[in-house]
């Protein structure tokens, strides 16, 4: 009797996911936990697309194709409704159920909706700080909880800011514009910025872009040609190759490591080793559509000061990768148009995207230190505060002994909430 109705229940249910199934062709059916979440999962990686569709431009995403189908059309309205696009089944797990998207600010009107860049989260105000590289002599901070926000004003008025790193206790920055471009450390509570390296061997740097620190305290930054595209005031034109380099603190030596294999260097990563740097080719900041938008990996040779076997690891579909970062398991967090591509570097594999429909974000922080699981973005239209399971990577360079205690207690509770929604997860995948 009781083996009956336990049949007649499993057919029931079979027939419950298969027409629940037919009925969304185009996505998978998500966890019982992630029944509050504004997340979609794409069924066999949207493999096939019906009918005939186009895309306008560069930037446009998958919520912007025109489709002759209308089934199809429905399923990109949805993709575009949702916060979270997984396009892996495992990115469920990387964001979890309780993941959202905030915009903290807004810029408008249409005259205001410039490149935002260089953020770095500070935590001893808890506060992202963040260029608008049109502007000379200032900087944003907003309280990622309060959202109150303020200018920094620099001294001397630093031209057209457009990289930032926060490394012991100092911000560093790299400016695209004026007739000296250059990398400079700012004291966040004076405003003083005094500069670090301005030339190649008396030859100017094109436009330093993005710059990070190793465990040993040196810096690599690239180089590209921005300034001068862009026209900023005082640009000339590039006496150098477009390069990635590194900058000995202690020696104070110049090495170009890369000039030929990034067309376009943008964005830079390391692994958490340090063996591995990542570094995002916006080749296609041209516009034009069919143009190289792509992720380079280099082994990390000794000391730092060479780059070897270089390597595809990501091509984005949309707009040109900017601002990349490494999380706490090293996955690949990649700003490009509509939201960030998370990816796993080993694979290439797009595990998913977070979304932010018709901005383009250029540029990302993990809120690390003290908000762990929350990533900042930095786009044209606005600033995100993204919370997930997955926090950024932080090593213990310049990290407080408070910051480190603070870590620990913020990684318990974070397991300890975890282990319900687990539990339920993994009765579901049994079910599937």
């Amino acid at each position: 009797m009781h083996i009956s109705i336990l049949a007649v229940l499993f057919v029931w249910w079979q027939s419950v996911s298969a027409s629940s199934q037919d009925e969304e062709p185009f996505f998978s059916p998500l966890p019982p936990s992630f029944s509050e979440s504004s997340v979609v999962l794409l069924k066999d990686k949207l493999a096939v697309i019906p009918g005939e569709w186009h895309s306008d431009s560069l930037t446009s995403s998958l919520h912007n194709i025109h489709a002759s189908d209308s089934s199809i059309t429905n399923a990109f309205a949805k993709i575009g409704a949702a916060d979270f696009v997984a396009w892996d089944e495992s990115f469920l797990d990387l964001i979890g159920p309780k993941a959202t998207v905030e915009v903290i600010q807004t810029f408008s009107p249409p005259e205001s909706q410039h490149v935002h860049e260089a953020p770095v989260y500070i935590p001893e105000t808890n506060e992202l700080l963040y260029s608008d590289t049109s502007v000379v002599g200032w900087l944003w901070a907003i309280n990622i909880d309060t959202h109150e926000v303020r200018k920094i004003e620099t001294h001397p008025p630093l031209p057209n800011i457009n990289g930032a790193t926060y490394h012991a206790g100092l911000i560093f920055l790299a400016t695209n514009g004026g007739p000296a471009r250059a990398l400079y450390s700012l004291n966040i509570t004076t405003g003083e910025a005094t500069p670090v390296l301005n030339n190649y061997r008396g030859r100017h740097l094109n436009s330093p872009n993005d710059l990070i620190f190793d465990s040993q305290h040196n810096i690599y930054f690239t180089d590209p040609p921005y300034g001068f595209v862009q026209q900023w005031p005082g640009v000339q034109e590039p006496e150098l190759p477009s390069a990635v380099y590194h900058f000995d603190t202690r020696t104070k030596a110049l090495t170009a490591l890369s000039n030929s294999v990034v067309k376009m260097p943008n964005g830079l990563a390391l692994s958490a080793d340090e063996r591995t740097l990542y570094i995002a080719d916006s080749s296609s900041s041209d516009r034009k559509i069919a143009s190289v938008r792509n992720v380079w990996a280099f082994d990390v040779q000794a000391e730092g000061v060479g780059l070897a076997n270089p390597r595809l690891v990501y091509q984005a579909e949309s707009g040109w990768p900017d601002g990349i970062r490494v999380s706490r398991h090293g996955y690949l967090f990649v700003s490009a148009a509509g939201g960030v591509d998370v990816v796993e570097p080993r694979t290439g594999l797009l595990l998913g995207k977070i979304n932010t429909p018709d901005d383009i974000i250029y540029n990302l922080e993990p809120a690390s230190g003290r908000a762990e699981g929350v990533w900042l973005l930095t786009g044209g239209k606005g600033v995100y505060k993204v919370t997930i399971a997955e926090a950024g990577q932080r090593g213990l360079v310049g990290m407080s002994v408070w910051t480190m205690v603070w870590e620990f207690g913020a990684s318990a509770q974070l397991y300890a909430q975890g282990v319900g929604s687990a539990l339920s997860d993994m009765l579901w995948s049994l079910r599937s």
